[in-house]
């Protein structure tokens, strides 16, 4: 078990005006995907263990805050500027909802230019006060 480190963070922005599931959804995917880049340090351990000897896994040892956008454009200047910094980061955008074929989404792409896509939300992971000022234009989530 390692000690919990509270110097870096997630926060995923997402679009206000998308339906409850898209936010849902758009979520979970980011999650997953830093989730998965941050491999080993996710996590402080396997387990917590109840009295019983019941065992659920362990969190992510880093604070996730959700945040929205009433603004599609700030959105995508704050992810593309996420993105600049190379920052741990990924921008969910509308195909990847509409599609469930990566080689569809792949071919729908290939058609367009980065600036038309629609983006849904963001994800950035990185040291604390850095994603603060990053992201700091948008409300919580409520």
């Amino acid at each position: 078990m390692t000690e919990q480190d509270f110097s870096q963070r997630l926060v995923i922005v997402v679009r206000k005006d998308i339906e409850g599931w898209q936010a849902a959804n758009t979520i979970a995917h980011i999650s997953a995907y830093i989730g998965n880049k941050l491999k080993d340090s996710f996590g402080t351990g396997e387990s917590f263990v109840f009295s019983d000897g019941t065992q659920i896994p362990r969190n992510s040892q880093y604070p996730m805050i959700i945040k929205v956008s009433d603004n599609t454009e700030q959105l995508k200047d704050v992810f593309n500027q996420a993105r600049e910094a190379g920052l741990p980061s990924i921008g969910f955008i509308r195909e990847m909802i509409d599609s469930t074929s990566d080689e569809e989404i792949e071919a729908i792409l290939k058609s367009k230019q980065y600036n038309d896509v629609e983006l849904l939300g963001f994800g950035v992971f990185g040291e604390n006060e850095q994603i603060k000022s990053l992201t700091k234009k948008f409300s919580l989530w409520k």
